[in-house]
């Protein structure tokens, strides 16, 4: 008997345990435990994020010109400053130097045949002079012919001599290029051996001069973006090498035309420049040649934000849960712009109205919560 009473006891207890088990279930499954927070107002801002290289504004690279002879000296070394209209390199060429030297002989020698066509002109103005007081008129117009020669080579000669003295100013300004100067201000970069085969200085330059005072970042935009950037747009420039920094910039040009596409790009890909100039380069402790990223804004509006983990999709349908006496209410929203952790809502709430963070996955509409 006693043991009829057991069995029948312990299959109680199992049978309160299922209904419980099975009322907890039904109640965990209508309720929730959620955390909440009201969205708030923040200036926001619309960016476009692209990868550029950190480059220099000033920059100068000189080749070996054969034009104007051989090298003869490299007046400069890696590291050196230089001012711009200093002289960095001098080539020397024999042979202008012997076009100068006959080109001066040539000169001498025209100014010597036009003295002596002077006084050859002189000399028979007077005989003319002479005959005319002695014989006569006619008798010194035999004279003419004569006189008229002179002149005539006098006028070549004279026209020579003006030739002579333009190819003197040529040559001179050729000898002058053969001492060549930096354009800019800035340190010597890379400075190569002259002496190296003439295949190799063609290929390698003699010198690069840059400047480190002005430093620029050039990337790339897309079709789309170009149209939202432009010029004196600020810019947020930052780089993996050095994650915790970032520095201020602003876009210093976009370019008109695209970049070339190689015969292997995708004709649909079109990239056009866009170069960003920094502020304060003098705190960018990096090297010409670093891989940047370039975060520009193209506006900055007041906007209603939420978490993005608020904000739940259902295909293209954005939503959120909104807490109403005690319950999670389902509500579609529009959405705008975001920054890294938040999003603009631009229709559905308001800013008195607690929305549900992290919503569980078995939320449902209308489902009673309790807010943290």
């Amino acid at each position: 008997m006693k043991k009829k009473i057991w069995i029948a006891i312990a299959v109680i207890l199992v049978i309160v345990i299922v209904v419980g088990v099975n009322i907890y279930r039904t109640y965990a499954d209508s309720t929730a435990t959620v955390e909440a927070e009201k969205a708030i107002k923040e200036e926001i801002n619309s960016t476009v994020m692209t990868p550029g290289t950190l480059a220099m504004a000033d920059e100068s690279t000189l080749y070996q010109d054969p034009a104007k002879g051989e090298v003869k000296e490299v007046l400069v070394k890696e590291g050196d400053s230089v001012k711009k209209g200093d002289s960095v390199l001098t080539y020397e060429n024999q042979d202008l130097e012997m076009e100068k030297e006959q080109n001066d002989i040539n000169i001498e020698s025209l100014y010597l045949r036009i003295n002596s066509l002077d006084k050859q002109e002189k000399r028979l103005n007077e005989k003319k002079s002479d005959l005319a007081d002695d014989v006569g008129e006619e008798a010194a117009e035999t004279m003419e012919t004569e006189l008229d020669q002179v002149k005539m080579d006098k006028r070549m000669a004279n026209l020579d001599l003006r030739q002579a003295l333009l190819q003197q100013d040529r040559l001179k300004q050729k000898i002058s290029d053969l001492e060549v100067t930096s354009d800019i201000s800035g340190v010597v970069l890379e400075a190569n051996d002259a002496s190296a085969p003439q295949s190799t200085q063609m290929e390698k330059p003699l010198l690069r001069i840059g400047s480190m005072e002005n430093l620029i970042v050039e990337g790339t935009l897309s079709e789309y973006d170009t149209l939202n950037i432009e010029s004196g747009q600020k810019v947020t420039v930052t780089t993996d090498v050095l994650p915790d920094e970032k520095w201020e910039a602003e876009v210093m040009d976009v370019g008109y035309l695209p970049e070339a596409l190689g015969a292997e790009s995708n004709a649909s890909a079109v990239q056009y420049p866009v170069t960003v100039k920094l502020k304060k380069p003098e705190e960018l402790k990096l090297k010409p040649g670093f891989q940047m990223i370039l975060e520009i804004e193209t506006e900055s509006h007041e906007a209603l934000t939420l978490p993005f983990e608020a904000v739940q999709q259902d295909g293209e349908e954005s939503f959120v849960f909104i807490v109403e006496k005690g319950k999670a209410v389902k509500r579609e929203i529009e959405t705008g712009s975001s920054t890294a952790k938040r999003i603009e809502v631009t229709k559905g709430i308001s800013t008195e109205e607690q929305v549900i963070i992290n919503p569980p996955d078995n939320l449902k509409d209308n489902m009673e919560v309790t807010v943290k």
